[in-house]
């Protein structure tokens, strides 16, 4: 018998999710594992690969994973195959499903195409419903003549849901997709190895799949079996894949992680891979995950996850976290162990409002987090807070916009696109609120995000100027923004609420037709608003540059104990406009700007917070040099040719490479000694970066 297996991306614009298709590795090994030559696994990645083999022969079963990246996907191919070869049966399975019965009854009425959908984890429940088609054949009546443990189906006009399965306990009887050569295909120049330790999530967000009772168990794979696939990995990887993924819900957080991470040490000392690596850590013990995480030299930030700071909104989606002095000691510890730290608020959970919002963003900012990422809550099918109880008791109301990246032109003609619910407003949050916080969301982003003006902000603090303050005006005074700046944010505004559809079956119809289609393909519709505009915002950044050395100025001369602070503040100025020159710019990576400066402002940044500015000035100004380093180039060159160098390619970029490391570093040229240059030598000059001869 020969089954398909496909977990898809789109590629349309830029590679949409980039990881291993590990989730039908592990079905396939298993299913290999328990039944043995009686059936074959072909496993799909990308849409045409999918589309050919099926041009060439439609197997007996093809399985499609269900996320809200790839669900639609998945149902047109469904419609093709019901055409071309109505025999092949049509299976489902993932978390993208009600969690309610009565739910899943609606779900599986709404998508009549699917035959069996498997729900939960898969293993188990795959391997019961391929069992009874060996025994039964392919006919649907005849497998649907009763319940099969796992599996939720339709017969005629009657739901039909099998027994539930227990988790499993021992992951280690599922044979590793690596180790048994289900991913060897996978090892191409695009897509980054996906690796799993452990299963299941001790807390329960109302907003998460795995907030649900079923999975609070944690499970283990045996730790020599994971450590064998990272070392089947490092020997497999392509030299253009820079980065490692885990799947791991609270990376870090545990006691064994320790070994886990000295052996990527290890590999890291002898294979120089991998460069970077994502994983969400663990909400609770950062001390365990600071210690795990220093091992990695930097190439792993660590995630202080919160989704919100305010008591009341945590409470009500059942959430609790480390409290704000907890996380300003934990931050001033990383940063000194060199590590990057990254966080994550939630724009419209039960509760939140302007005020409340706006205060959790000052927390992490006095806590000085490295990277604030803003997300707008999505309500995901399976989670306690998409149920008609929660929506009424919060007064969740929604629109509907098209996922990022996530649409296709296919070969039989048809236009694929993903849409996803998000609430913008509630009892407490006006769509207007909304609106305006999402605009914050993005001077955030483009601002304080990666800290691309380090040195102003220590400067400001030092001056008693309060940092979350100086953002708020930059949010209340674009309209004296220079014009890019202003063009940029306007962009944001107009697309923020241009988005956004009442309804999903309208949104479907017109982006499915083939006339809106270019829409799509000119990045006019259907993009990561904050991601796009940001790489637009890099292009500008001497712009920003202008507005955001305004505005400080305004900002210390009301401050009277500031009034000196001119000349301190045009040498910074001075500093960021070459530290952030044209970042992520091929064309720029051979141009060094030169600067001269009074104040040697890379000796105070590495200097004891409390050291001022003033300590390190000279009358006799000295050079600094700001060139691109070799291997800061090799790995953006490795990464545009994976995601490209459109806007939407940029963007993808900038959430897989630590954004603190996409700016300049400063070097000092003293004595007269030159530093070789390959193309060009800029001077600041009156606030313009100019070529010298």
């Amino acid at each position: 018998m020969r089954v398909f297996l496909a977990d898809l991306t789109y590629t349309t614009l830029s590679l949409a999710t980039e990881a291993f298709p590990l989730n039908i590795g592990f079905l396939a090994a298993w299913g290999r594992k328990r039944f043995g030559t009686e059936v074959s696994f072909t496993l799909f990645k990308y849409i045409d690969d999918l589309e050919e083999a099926l041009h060439h022969g439609p197997p007996d079963i093809l399985g499609m994973s269900n996320y809200p990246w790839n669900c639609n996907l998945g149902m047109e191919f469904f419609k093709y195959l019901d055409s071309a070869a109505p025999q092949t049966l049509r299976i489902m399975g993932g978390p993208n499903i009600p969690a309610s019965p009565q739910e899943q009854q609606v779900f599986l009425e709404q998508h009549p195409l699917i035959d069996f959908y498997v729900y939960l984890e898969g293993e188990e429940g795959f391997g019961q419903l391929l069992e009874v088609i060996l025994s039964k054949g392919l006919s649907r009546s005849a497998l649907k003549d009763s319940p099969i443990d796992g599996v939720l189906f339709r017969r005629e006009n009657t739901f039909c849901a099998g027994r539930v399965l227990q988790r499993m306990r021992n992951l280690n009887e599922i044979p590793s997709p690596y180790l048994e050569g289900f991913m060897d295909k996978f090892f191409d120049d695009k897509l980054s190895p996906f690796l799993q330790t452990n299963r299941g999530c001790p807390f329960t967000c109302t907003f998460c799949h795995e907030g649900k009772h079923e999975y609070t168990r944690v499970n283990y794979f045996e730790l020599d079996r994971v450590l064998a696939e990272l070392d089947y990995i490092v020997q497999h990887v392509h030299p253009s894949v820079l980065n490692l993924m885990f799947a791991d819900s609270n990376f870090g957080m545990y006691e064994r992680d320790y070994e886990i991470c000295r052996h990527i040490a290890e590999l890291q000392r002898r294979y120089d891979w991998p460069k970077t690596i994502f994983a969400s850590t663990g909400k609770n013990r950062k001390d365990r995950i600071a210690r795990n995480l220093e091992l990695l030299r930097g190439t792993m930030k660590v995630w202080l996850s919160v989704q919100s700071m305010d008591d009341e909104v945590l409470r009500n989606i059942k959430r609790e976290n480390i409290s704000l002095d907890a996380m300003i000691e934990l931050q001033d510890s990383l940063s000194k162990k060199g590590l990057t730290t990254h966080s994550e608020l939630i724009l419209g959970l039960p509760g939140d409002s302007v005020e409340r919002h706006i205060r959790s963003i000052a927390k992490l900012v006095e806590a000085e987090v490295d990277t604030i990422t803003t997300y707008t809550l999505m309500l995901l099918n399976g989670t306690e807070l998409n149920t008609p109880q929660e929506r009424e008791k919060h007064g969740i109301r929604s629109h509907f916009r098209i996922l990022p990246r996530d649409f296709a032109l296919l070969r039989h003609g048809a236009v694929a696109v993903e849409v996803e619910e998000v609430v913008t407003s509630t009892n407490t949050l006006s769509f207007e609120d909304y609106c305006l916080l999402r605009k914050f969301h993005f001077i955030i982003n483009v601002v304080y995000n990666g800290k691309p003006f380090a040195p102003l902000f220590r400067f400001l603090k030092e001056q008693r100027i309060s940092l979350f303050l100086f953002l708020k005006s930059l949010l209340d005074d674009l309209s004296s923004a220079p014009l890019p700046v202003r063009e940029i944010a306007h962009s944001f505004e107009e697309a923020t609420r241009e988005e956004l559809w009442p309804s999903y079956e309208d949104l479907i119809s017109f982006a499915t037709k083939r006339e809106n289609y270019r829409l799509l393909l000119e990045e006019k519709v259907g993009t990561n608003l904050i991601q796009t505009h940001l790489a637009k915002s890099l292009r500008h950044m001497d712009a920003w540059c202008s507005y955001v050395f305004s505005q400080a100025g305004l900002l210390l001369k009301q401050n009277t104990a500031a009034e000196n602070a001119g000349h301190s503040l045009r040498d910074i100025e001075a500093f960021c406009r070459c530290r952030v020159y044209r970042p992520l710019d091929e064309s720029a990576f051979d141009f060094t700007p030169v600067v001269r400066l009074n104040h040697d402002i890379p000796r105070w940044m590495s200097s004891p917070k409390q050291v001022p500015l003033e300590h390190f000035f000279s009358r006799t100004p000295r050079k600094f040099s700001f060139p691109l380093e070799e291997s800061k180039k090799d790995i953006f060159r490795k990464f545009l040719r994976r995601f490209g160098t459109t806007s939407t390619g940029i963007g993808r970029i900038l959430t897989k490479v630590d954004i603190t490391k996409i700016w300049r570093e400063a070097c000092s040229r003293s004595n007269g000694r030159e530093v070789p240059f390959r193309k060009g030598v800029f001077e600041y000059q009156t606030s313009l970066l100019k070529q010298a001869s």
